[in-house]
Order: structure tokens, then sequence, then C-alpha cells
């Protein structure tokens, strides 16, 4: 009976209203934006900062938001920190969303010469903590350094958020 009742369902016209689903060019509204995972306001944080000699000062309280933008070359993000004197911990944390694509983080001396920690995980952030073991990172000296947001392989894009905190 079941059966018999299911077989003429399936048999009936459908009544009501249907789906159709156009992803043609033409259905796409002429003032759409592409899709991308930042916006140009996210691009133009703290520009320019694009080496390390152009770092852009910041406190804990700037937290971003922050991309990796595309453009010509690969976009890099060079951010410049003051730990103080009598400070026992740094800590320089980004978040993102990995499946956008995947930017890791590093940070060197106050001249960008001297590469210390690098965090190139395959998560939803990258932390650097110093003192640290993982990545390694000694307790930093009071004095300047630079940390740099950057794509983790070419063309890789990402909006990104900055926690930044010192521990007296």
């Amino acid at each position: 009976m079941v059966r018999e009742y299911v077989a003429s369902l399936l048999l009936l016209p459908a009544a009501g209203c249907s789906l159709i689903l156009d992803f043609s060019d033409k259905a796409i509204p002429k003032d759409a934006r592409p899709d991308a995972p930042y916006t140009q306001a996210e691009c133009d944080y703290k520009e320019p900062n694009d080496t390390a000699a152009t770092a852009a000062a910041i406190t804990p309280a700037d937290t971003g938001p922050a991309a990796i933008c595309a453009g010509a070359v690969d976009d890099h993000d060079f951010y410049k920190i003051t730990v103080p004197a009598a400070t026992t911990k740094v800590e320089i944390r980004i978040s993102y969303m990995y499946l956008n694509g995947d930017i890791d983080l590093r940070l060197d001396d106050k001249s960008g010469a001297t590469t210390m920690p690098q965090s190139r995980g395959f998560g939803n952030e990258e932390v650097i903590v110093c003192p640290g073991a993982s990545p390694m990172c000694p307790a930093l000296a009071a004095g300047d350094y630079v940390f740099e947001v950057f794509p983790a392989v070419a063309g890789s894009v990402n909006a990104y958020t900055i926690a930044f905190a010192l521990t007296p």
C-alpha cells in the first residue's frame, strides 16, 4: 500500500513553484563587488607599512582589522612594537579564517635584519610568545621590534586581527 502511494506521488505533476538557479554572468548585478576575504579599509590599515623601514607603530590597543591583499607583488604588513624595561612576557597574535588564505607571522629586531621566531601554522591564528618554546623565542630586552604578517605561499590573501600584549 505504501509503495503504491509513493509511486503515485512520483507520477503526479508538480504544482506550485519551481526553483531555477541561474549562475550565468547575466544574473550578476553590474554593481556587485568581486568576492574577496577583505575590504579596502582592511587593506589600507596602517598603510604604508610594506617594509621594516616603514613599519607602522602600534600599541596593544591597535587590533585592526587589517588584511594581506592581492596586488602586483605579494603584500607584507610590518608593525613596530616597543617593549618597555621590566617586561616579562610579550605575546603577538593574528587571527584569521584559514580557508580564505594562509598567512604567517614573523618577529624581527627593529631593523628587520635579524629574524627571530616565526609562526607558520595551519590554523586560524598565528602566535608568538616571548619567552616561549613553540616557536622558540627568548625573553625580549627593552627596545623596538618589528613583526611582519605575510602570505604563507605566493598569492595568499586574507583579513586578520591583531592581539598584542605586554606583561610586566
